[in-house]
């Protein structure tokens, strides 16, 4: 064990993975301690303490763990990125231009938007105040006319003037109005009475009241006449005719009334307010109550839509209270242009030199952050101007001239490997020697991938096995294995990952491990998937040690485990990295044969009369998609029946005579399926390959084949 650890150590400092500082090792630690908290935290009973004192605890260690990373993130980038000469150009300009405008413009941006929220309900709130003081206005003019007629002893019923319908009411859409003298009702013909409780005299609520999930306007008018108190109360409600006339000059305006609700739920919107009689806060939610006008149409290309929110007083009807209500407009910054500079009329145009200027001005710093850019690039391309002339002399033949290196960038390593030119002979020699090397132990790498795969498969008393893997390249993509899963049980693997050479190969590898590794029957740690991953190359390394296989009575199904390699293999490689993998059990005993097909050529059951049957119940590629869903079947299997599976390279090459095909492959095993395993093998290789004939092979060709016995 220490030896493997050494090994890995090894290997992860050859690739630049190893925490080499101690404040990564720290981190390290930290994230594991934040992982282990937050399992305990998940798998504790919730009836107990402990998950809260383990979620506390991975709370400190995620804060410890996020600083830590911006610590080692800024070191990185200080040592990494900013190395190279064009990084750096990159970064000047970031600062001396691009972030500056960012911040110039967010700012803007974030004030217009606050000052135009602001703007648009003051709009709103003095409109309204404004229909308030039309409706106050008019009371008052029907109070007058009540107490005349009132003096001079008119009829009972009056007829009020002031109440025609070419009268000041036309500008109030659903008026209504109600008199009293000394409390005692007063007849008005032509005039319709609002509710008895918003007629009330007793109520003293004047201006916008909330009132039944809706808003309306009243006004109470109190006059002393000799023959007593006259009040006189008018009843608007604020629909969506009389919002309009009001805002029509706004865009979309909707009013919401506050509904009081006990609690808050999860999902359901509210709002806080303090309400001091009664002596604490108040939830309320945000219920629609009128909303007039459209969505405006914007009038020039760059006219975006704007929604503006805010809370207005209100007074509620039942309890007599101030509440707050809500407002929402719905417009675009021409409107509110139009809207503004039309109220401020001459001001207006001060507003608008002012930001010309504040325009002009920003171009001004904008012009000066780009001399200082300039004057910082010239400083970086000086070095360059030294290279170039240090060129010059080695162009006439001068290789004595040397350049003095006054840094310690990329620039300065550059200088230097000038320096050290005349060496580049003995250097030369040496990376010829570096390649031979790296061809060397690419073909030991061909050697151990080759052992990886199964080299004397274990056959069953009632199952004889045999598979083949002929590259395309050097290294092949495609994998096969037999796992053994205790007595009378086999599983049987065949898979195809995407592209070819060393990157395929990799990828080949990782599934190798990860596939004996996931039939344990959970998704493994990393240490798992690592430990599995040595004991493979160990195996391929020895071919007397021992092959790796789990116990039967921790087997998993095969969908269960391409569902766990798939989540694996997509989090842990390229987007564009996958594999398309069958996967089956085969129970000798029962000779029942269970599988699930990963978007794997569909393999073949050829049964001992000849007839065969495609094995194509599963579902997409593993390593693709986060999560996939893979359906399994048990196929039922008799002696003589032969299983065939197969990988692209068998079926898909061409010649001017077409594909070679599947009816093919199944006419060659089915015309020598009395012969072994390994000669049936041999047969197809050679029937394609002479199908491709002298061209290059374009596939890792892959077969495996089983027989019940």
């Amino acid at each position: 064990m220490t030896q493997f650890w050494r090994n890995l150590k090894l290997r992860l400092r050859a690739t630049g993975y190893y925490p080499r500082s101690g404040l990564a090792r720290f981190t390290l630690w930290v994230a594991g301690l934040y992982l282990i908290s937050e399992i305990l935290a998940l798998v504790t009973p919730t009836s107990s303490k402990w998950p809260g004192t383990f979620a506390g605890w991975a709370g400190l260690f995620e804060f410890v763990l996020i600083v830590c990373a911006v610590f080692l993130l800024f070191r990185w980038i200080r040592r990494k990125l900013l190395w190279r000469l064009r990084n750096r150009l990159i970064v000047t300009y970031v600062f001396i231009g691009v972030i500056p405008v960012v911040l110039i413009l967010t700012m803007f941006v974030i004030s217009g938007y606050l000052l135009g929220n602001q703007l648009t309900t003051l709009l709103v709130h003095r409109d309204l105040m404004a229909e308030v003081q039309n409706l106050d206005t008019l009371t008052s003019t029907v109070a007058q006319e009540i107490a005349s007629q009132l003096e001079r002893k008119s009829p009972r019923s009056l007829q009020l003037s002031a109440l025609s319908p070419a009268g000041p009411t036309a500008h109030f859409p659903e008026w209504t109005v109600a008199a009293w003298l000394n409390g005692k009702r007063i007849e008005i013909a032509n005039a319709n009475s609002p509710r008895a409780d918003l007629a009330d005299p007793s109520h003293t609520l004047r201006g916008v009241v909330s009132y039944h999930r809706g808003f309306v306007i009243r006004s109470l008018r109190e006059q002393k006449l000799s023959a007593g108190t006259l009040q006189v109360v008018m009843v608007v409600p604020i629909t969506e005719e009389l919002l309009f006339r009001a805002v029509s000059d706004l865009g979309q305006v909707t009013l919401y009334v506050m509904e009081p609700v006990e609690t808050k739920t999860e999902g359901q919107a509210s709002v806080t307010f303090n309400d001091k009689k009664a002596g604490g806060n108040r939830n309320f939610k945000p219920v629609p109550a009128v909303k007039a006008g459209s969505a405006p149409v914007p009038e020039y290309r760059f006219d975006p839509q704007l929604q503006f929110a805010a809370v207005f007083p209100t007074t509620e009807w039942e309890s007599g209270s101030g509440i707050p209500a809500f407002v929402q407009v719905n417009t675009r910054p021409s409107i509110l242009n139009h809207r503004v500079f039309s109220d401020l009329g001459d001001v207006g145009s001060a507003v608008l030199i002012a930001l010309s200027a504040v325009a002009i001005a920003f171009g001004i710093i904008e012009l000066i952050a780009l001399v200082i850019g300039v004057r910082l690039t010239r400083t970086i391309t000086g070095s360059i101007a030294h290279l170039y002339r240090a060129t010059q002399h080695v162009n006439r033949g001068d290789l004595t001239h040397r350049i003095e290196v006054k840094s310690k960038d990329q620039l300065a390593s550059l200088e230097t490997s000038f320096n050290s030119m005349t060496e580049s002979l003995e250097r030369l020699l040496r990376e010829q020697k570096e390649k031979q090397r790296l061809e060397s132990e690419l073909a030991i790498a061909q050697e151990v991938q080759a052992q990886l795969f199964p080299r004397d498969p274990k056959t069953l008393e009632s199952l004889e096995l045999h598979g083949v893997c002929k590259p395309a390249r050097t290294v092949s993509g495609d994998y096969y294995d037999f796992v053994s899963l205790g007595e009378e049980h086999l599983g049987i693997a065949v898979g195809d990952v995407s592209g070819k050479g060393i990157s395929a190969a990799l990828l080949m590898a990782t599934i190798h491990s990860a596939v004996r590794v996931f039939e344990l029957g959970a998704e493994p740690e990393r240490r798992q998937l690592v430990v599995a991953g040595a004991a493979a190359i160990a195996s391929a390394a020895n071919t007397r040690a021992p092959r790796w296989s789990v116990a039967a009575e921790q087997t998993q199904s095969p969908a269960d485990v391409l569902m766990l390699l798939n989540r694996h293999l997509y989090n842990s490689t390229a987007p564009e990295k996958y594999a398309t993998l069958f996967l089956g059990i085969f129970d000798g005993i029962t000779r029942k044969f269970i599988y699930s097909n990963g978007g794997h050529l569909p393999p073949f059951v050829i049964h001992d009369s000849g007839a065969a049957r495609k094995l194509e119940t599963g579902g997409l590629v593993v390593g693709l998609f986060p999560e996939i869903v893979l359906e399994e079947e048990e196929v039922s299997l008799s002696k003589g029946d032969m299983f065939v599976a197969f990988s692209d390279g068998v079926t898909e090459p061409e010649n001017e005579f077409g594909e070679f095909g599947e009816e093919r492959l199944l006419d060659l095993v089915r015309s020598n399926r009395h012969l072994s395993l390994e000669r049936i093998s041999e047969i197809v290789i050679a029937a394609v390959q002479d199908w491709i004939g002298d061209r290059e092979q374009p596939d890792d060709v892959t077969l495996v084949l089983a027989r019940v016995r």
